[in-house]
């Protein structure tokens, strides 16, 4: 359906959609997609941080092993880009914005603009989604289509429409500055900006300083990710954990980590 929409307006099309892979039958993942303006699926990205753990999905890290021997262990199988003639596209949705790693690894990989969407309240209504996507649109001198989610029902049957996600869509560029912004989210609307891509190029080629991926010590950063932290594999032999399952399990596992590696300090201290 998607694609005949795409194919009557001439137009690339970027969404997500809770998908099972085809060899993984008892799982489902996040996956976003772009569809060409032919009807063409022609990327598709697993989300890699899920909003946990209320979303319930698996990602690649969580079945870590199986991934990399099906896919590789590469920026294409965890961070697709694909070029088309109009840009470079990648996806980073919603929680995945909120760690600065997905955007860079998208960067590497050639990104030029990058689909995030969408975050609930409180996110967006305490300026979450700005301020994350902003920066990453900075760091890595790329835009960011941020829409966030509009008309949205709690159940089939509901009649009302509820703002559970709090607007504030975005089209950001590559220098952190909003070229589009559309605030009310309590139903379906839409965001509007410009999108120079050659702009970008031009900036990324020219600038002396805020082009920051030319200055990255890759032998420096290297050393902070020598340690794991979060769990690989979790859900390679099991289903998603329900909340309280998982906050006892990951989570305070993981606080304690980081306490008593002293990368954190303990409360009161």
């Amino acid at each position: 359906m998607l694609g005949e929409i795409a194919r009557e307006y001439g137009v690339y099309m970027m969404a997500q959609a809770k998908a099972r892979h085809p060899e993984i039958s008892d799982r489902f993942f996040n996956v976003g997609f772009i569809i060409d303006p032919e009807g063409e699926v022609v990327l598709k990205h697993y989300k890699v941080a899920p909003l946990y753990p209320v979303e319930h999905s698996v990602c690649p890290h969580d079945i870590f092993d199986w991934w990399v021997e099906r896919y590789g262990y590469n920026l294409d199988a965890f961070w697709p880009v694909v070029d088309t003639p109009i840009g470079r596209m990648g996806i980073m949705m919603a929680n995945e914005g909120s760690y600065p790693e997905n955007a860079r690894a998208l960067a590497m990989n050639g990104a030029e603009i990058v689909y995030r969407a969408s975050l609930p309240h409180p996110a967006a209504s305490n300026e979450f989604f700005e301020v994350q996507s902003r920066a990453r649109a900075l760091d890595n001198n790329f835009y960011v289509l941020a829409p966030n989610m509009g008309t949205y029902y709690l159940t089939r049957d509901a009649e009302a429409p509820i703002d559970t996600f709090g607007g504030r869509s975005y089209i950001i560029d590559y220098r952190g500055q909003i070229v589009g912004r559309q605030d009310y989210g309590g139903v379906s609307t839409s965001v509007c900006g410009p999108i120079n891509i050659n702009a970008l190029r031009h900036h990324r080629a020219n600038s002396q300083w805020t082009n920051w991926l030319k200055d990255l010590r890759t032998e420096l950063y290297q050393m902070l990710y020598s340690d794991p932290i979060y769990p690989k594999n979790l859900y390679l032999n099991r289903e998603p954990m329900k909340h309280a399952e998982y906050a006892e399990k990951v989570i305070k596992c993981q606080i304690a980590l980081l306490h008593e590696r002293d990368i954190w300090r303990k409360p009161n201290e």
